[in-house]
């Protein structure tokens, strides 16, 4: 079984592929920040899908999946109903934007770029969740063969 953990083979095997992909990326990226955000992107990827298997092997993953899936969809919805008042109000009545939109982005970019990276990890696991939910029922099985979980009384 896969890195210690119990996984099965084919997890591994998926992590190394989807990791050899970022390397690949960041090989062709040319800047340093770039490269930087690539590595903790990946590290971030690499970790959720573990965690997403063992949250699955340990039975609490549609608790985590779901509060994940809320974050985006909230985020989701927020941004498809500002972007539908921008439309509306700004491009089809012809109005410019306002200034102190553009001002707002700019005097508060800080938080800005915040809720950007919070909004890139909340992605990255979520991709990671799904990652690790293809392979739920392999997953599945390797807790029957784990000795931790077969002292658990019949009431499960």
């Amino acid at each position: 079984m896969g890195m210690g953990l119990g996984l099965p083979k084919r997890l591994v095997i998926t992590i190394v592929v989807l990791l050899a992909l970022t390397a690949f990326v960041w090989d062709r990226t040319e800047s340093t920040d770039e490269r930087q955000l690539i590595n903790y992107l990946s590290v971030i990827l690499a970790f959720s899908v573990i965690h997403g298997a063992l949250l699955i092997r340990m039975g609490k993953f549609d608790v985590y999946k779901n509060a994940i899936n809320a974050i985006w969809n909230i985020y989701s919805a927020c941004a498809f109903l500002y972007g539908l008042h921008i439309t509306l109000n700004y491009t089809l009545s012809g109005l410019k934007l306002p200034e102190i939109n553009v001002e707002m982005i700019r005097s508060e970019n800080s938080l800005l770029l915040r809720s950007i990276l919070f909004l890139a990890v909340v992605c990255v696991v979520r991709a990671g969740y799904s990652v690790a939910e293809i392979f739920k029922t392999p997953i599945i099985e390797s807790r029957k063969k784990r000795p931790e979980y077969q002292k658990i009384d019949s009431s499960e």
